[in-house]
C-alpha cells in the first residue's frame, strides 16, 4: 500500500477523488497540538464552520447537538493525545434543519507523532437508514404495525425460538452499529456456556452451540464483578472464548451485557463488531433500551421450554 503525502505528485489526484462530496480530511501534529487542513470541500447547506469547531471547544459547544457534545469532546482529547477514535455528531443547517457528520481519527503506525482523520456529512445515509425503519414498521396499505416491544410475545409463542427474539434485535439496532448479536445461555451446573447467534459473521456458527464456562466472557464477569464488558480488540485478548468464537467468525470488537437473577448470572447479551474499537463507555447508555425486551423474552423462552 503506497502511502500518499501532501509532497506526493499524486496527492491532487487523491483529492480529486472525492468529487462533490462534502468531506474536511485533515492531519493533527501532536506534539505541536497544530491541525492541518488538507481538503477542505464546502458544505453549503451546513452553517457552521467545521475547522473552527475542531479547534475551538467553546464554538463546539455553542453549535453541536447537546447529546452529541460529550462524546465529540472526548474523541478529540484522544486524537490530541495521538490516539484514534470517532464519533457522530450533529449540526444546525442554513434552513433550519439538522446535518449528520461523522468525525474520525487514525494514529499514523509510521509517525507516531501525527493522527490523520476526516468530517464526513453522513446526512442523505441517516435519512435512508430512518426511512427504511419507517418502512419495516409500517404495512403495506401504509398502516402502522407492531413495534418492537409489541412483537417480543408473538415471536416467542410463534415458534418458540430464541433466535427470532435476537433477529428483532438486530433489525432494530440503537447505539453504535454491530453486525452480529448473540446469546448466552449460562448453566452452571453443568458448567456450560450455550450460545445462540444472528448476524452475517455468524451464519456457519450452529445454534446452541455449547462451549465451557472457563474462558468464557460469564467467567471474566463473575470473577470481576463486572455489570458490562467491552472488548476493543480480541487480537489482543487472552481469554479463550475469543479464539474458539470471536476471531474466527471476524469478530473484532464487542460489548457484553450480563444479566443476573438474585446473585447468578443466567444470561449474557453480546453485540459484536467486526471493526476494532466499535464500543466506547460514552456510549453504552444507548443500548438500555435493548435490556428490557430481551431479558423477558428470555424469561418467556425458558418457561416455554420447561412446559416441553
Amino acid at each position: 500500500m503506497t502511502t500518499i503525502g501532501m509532497d506526493s505528485p499524486l496527492y491532487g489526484e487523491w483529492r480529486n477523488c472525492l468529487g462533490g462530496a462534502c468531506v474536511l480530511l485533515w492531519r493533527i501534529e501532536v506534539q505541536k497540538s497544530r491541525i492541518d487542513v488538507l481538503s477542505e470541500k464546502a458544505c453549503k447547506h451546513i452553517s457552521v464552520d467545521v475547522v473552527q469547531l475542531i479547534k475551538n471547544p467553546d464554538f463546539r459547544r455553542h453549535y453541536v447537538h447537546e447529546d452529541d457534545i460529550e462524546q465529540l469532546n472526548a474523541v478529540i482529547r484522544s486524537l490530541q493525545r495521538g490516539e484514534g477514535g470517532s464519533a457522530v455528531f450533529r449540526l444546525p443547517t442554513r434552513n433550519g434543519g439538522t446535518a449528520w457528520l461523522t468525525f474520525a481519527g487514525y494514529a499514523d503506525a509510521t509517525n507516531p507523532g501525527y493522527v490523520w482523520g476526516h468530517v464526513s456529512d453522513i446526512t442523505d445515509a441517516v435519512a435512508a437508514i430512518r426511512a427504511k425503519g419507517i418502512a419495516t414498521a409500517t404495512g403495506r396499505n401504509g398502516h402502522r404495525t407492531t413495534t418492537i416491544a409489541e412483537s417480543f410475545d408473538p415471536a416467542i409463542a410463534e415458534d418458540g425460538r430464541i433466535e427470532t427474539v435476537l433477529e428483532l434485535l438486530f433489525r432494530n439496532q440503537v447505539g453504535p452499529t454491530f453486525e452480529g448479536i448473540l446469546f448466552s445461555d449460562i448453566i452452571q451446573r453443568k458448567n456450560e456456556v450455550v450460545v445462540y447467534s444472528f448476524g452475517q459473521p455468524f451464519e456457519g456458527l450452529e445454534q446452541a452451540k455449547v462451549f465451557n464456562y472457563e474462558g468464557t466472557i460469564a467467567e471474566t464477569v463473575m470473577t470481576f464483578g463486572l455489570d458490562h464488558l467491552i472488548v476493543d480488540d480480541t487480537f489482543d485478548s487472552i481469554k479463550a472464548i475469543d479464539w474458539a468464537l470471536f476471531i474466527p467468525s471476524g469478530i473484532r470488537s464487542y460489548f457484553a451485557k450480563p444479566f443476573f437473577q438474585g446473585k447468578g448470572l443466567h444470561s449474557v447479551l453480546i453485540l459484536c463488531s467486526t471493526s476494532p474499537r466499535q464500543f466506547s463507555e460514552t456510549r453504552i447508555g444507548e443500548f438500555e433500551p435493548l435490556y428490557a425486551p430481551f431479558s423477558e423474552s428470555v424469561r418467556r423462552w425458558r418457561k416455554a421450554k420447561k412446559r416441553k
